[in-house]
């Protein structure tokens, strides 16, 4: 499936652009940056003491969600792309006196963001389309994290009429 392969091609490139990049976690310890593919894991809920649960949905930060959103199959041309919408989630641990988490996500988001404009294809099929957009969430309701988001649009190939597949505007028959 097109939009799987798509997210998992994401994921795995992000994995490379994030290696080696680290940032403080809930216990102020450098952590790397974890990759996710469309959800955070369940919080599994560590007995402390006999009533008292601690969820581990925090330690999941630093991370980046790659969330598939929508697809559209388009007709407009026999040969034109389909295109697949994917949204980043950028998500920051920083209950600190400075509230500077913010800081981080768009260090992050500007990262992928550059090396997105000078590669503009992914996994050598799924090219980049215009306009990309980022924006940062409020973080009122959901300090001590942060979060901050990248909308992205793909073109991606498609089955069509009378032939086999559709990519990057060239026919492939079977």
């Amino acid at each position: 499936m097109l939009e799987l392969d798509l997210i998992n091609a994401l994921a795995e490139w992000l994995g490379r652009l994030f290696l080696g990049y680290t940032l403080l976690n809930k216990e102020k310890v450098l952590q790397q940056v974890r990759i996710f593919r469309q959800y955070l894991p369940q919080a599994s809920g560590l007995a402390v003491r006999d009533d008292d649960v601690k969820e581990d949905y925090e330690d999941n930060f630093p991370c980046i969600i790659v969330k598939y959103t929508d697809h559209t199959n388009k007709e407009e041309r026999r040969l034109d792309m389909s295109e697949t919408n994917i949204k980043l989630l950028f998500g920051i641990y920083d209950n600190s006196a400075e509230c500077e988490g913010w800081m981080d996500i768009m260090n992050m988001m500007e990262k992928v963001r550059t090396k997105l404009l000078l590669e503009r294809v992914i996994a050598g099929r799924f090219i980049l389309n215009m306009p990309l957009k980022t924006k940062l969430y409020e973080a009122g309701d959901t300090w001590p994290v942060y979060f901050g988001e990248m909308a992205l649009v793909f073109s991606t190939g498609r089955p069509v009429m009378g032939r086999d597949f559709v990519t990057k505007g060239a026919v492939i028959d079977g």
